[in-house]
């Protein structure tokens, strides 16, 4: 049949879904954006490549992939909205994410010292959620990393993730396809990466973004990977100088050779990129923007408080949170008021961020 060969055109129909465009092509996955006729809902479609159907261990893969998406509900991943079969071929049905890509907006020319931080901080917190469920994302690239019209960050692909507990063979196939400017040292060498690997990844992500380069750069491939194991990139603040010292720190920290001189989790690295962003406030520090910060308010002040929230029930909130996550609650608490419009949104949001359902049941108990 020609569309097992050839993919699907606009206009065709698969199972209850309407293809009304096309969004590109990954290493083994093909992504239309896709109507559902049943509920109008504008979608995005993700299949196997048709010449890579019959191989059952990339359909293996591929349907792990949509497992490992099913387990993961954060506001900066990509939701799975179901899968189905239709054609004899296996479907994965997603949040349409809207926006470009970090690459598409790298390519456009230099990034904005705050932008670049906010962007690592949001992907940061997807990543820390994942790791929390025992998932490495293990491609993380500035490709994977979606930018809606409104700002919000999106993580996305965790076609090659690895999963605590797991079969790993599935996943080593072609693991290095299109990420070789981001791969960890861990990963070079095969050995079992943790999450610290995709703290060094997010760190070179973040090292091009300030500075228009990747950390490490060769005439061939070898020469690339040889550099993650052994070359010591050049500070951040050497290559751009408009890059504060305390950031080029930061994001050296990250691109440690040996896992334990990294940082050791993506709260941890967040944390010190949020500090950067004015921690509770919202407002840039000094250190990036290149402004005067004001003193920080005293606890309680009305300064500590985002513009049309009562502070009491953000206090509570924060309090009531920092039982199922710890210290990083006040932060996370007040960094969903950007997102929330009102008290239930914000516990919906800050929510996501508990890796027990259960727990999260409990948290939300009696405030939806």
């Amino acid at each position: 049949m020609l569309k097992s060969v050839m993919g699907y055109e606009i206009g065709d129909c698969v199972g209850d879904y309407e293809v009304v465009g096309r969004l590109g092509a990954g290493g083994m996955g093909m992504v239309y954006k896709v109507r559902n006729v049943l509920t109008d809902r504008v979608e995005a479609m993700k299949i196997l490549l048709p010449d890579l159907r019959e191989a059952g261990d990339l359909a293996e893969r591929f349907a792990r992939e949509i497992k490992v998406h099913a387990s993961l509900t954060h506001p900066n991943i990509a939701s799975l909205h179901t899968a189905a079969r239709a054609g004899g071929q296996l479907l994965m049905i997603m949040e349409l994410v809207e926006g470009m890509s970090l690459r598409e907006r790298l390519n456009q020319g230099p990034m904005d010292l705050r932008e670049s931080v906010f962007i690592s901080s949001e992907v940061l917190a997807a990543l820390s959620y994942a790791h929390a469920r025992g998932i490495i994302h293990r491609d993380i690239k500035p490709s994977n990393i979606m930018i809606t019209p409104d700002r919000q960050v999106k993580v996305m692909d965790f076609g090659i993730a690895a999963v605590k507990g797991s079969n790993q063979r599935l996943t080593m196939t072609g693991m290095a396809l299109g990420s070789l400017h981001y791969l960890s040292p861990e990963q070079v060498t095969s050995s079992p990466p943790d999450a610290r690997s995709d703290v060094y990844s997010v760190g070179a992500t973040l090292y091009e973004m300030v500075t228009g380069q990747c950390p490490f750069r060769g005439d061939s491939e070898y020469a690339i990977l040889t550099a993650h194991l052994h070359q010591i990139p050049s500070p951040p603040a050497e290559v751009n100088p408009l890059v504060p010292q305390v950031l080029s720190t930061i994001i050296l920290r990250a691109l440690e050779k040996r896992p334990a001189e990294r940082f050791q989790t993506a709260a941890e690295f967040r944390v010190q990129l949020e500090a950067l962003l004015g921690k509770a406030t919202g407002n840039v520090a000094a250190h990036v923007s290149g402004e005067r910060t004001p003193p920080p308010p005293r606890e309680g002040g009305s300064g500590s408080v985002a513009p049309g929230w009562d502070a009491r029930d953000l206090q509570a909130a924060a309090q009531e949170l920092a039982a199922y996550i710890g210290p990083l609650a006040k932060i996370i608490v007040n960094r969903a008021t950007k997102r929330a419009h009102n008290l239930r949104e914000l516990y919906e949001v800050v929510a996501a961020e508990i890796p027990s359902a259960a727990d999260r049941a409990k948290f939300l108990a009696n405030k939806l």
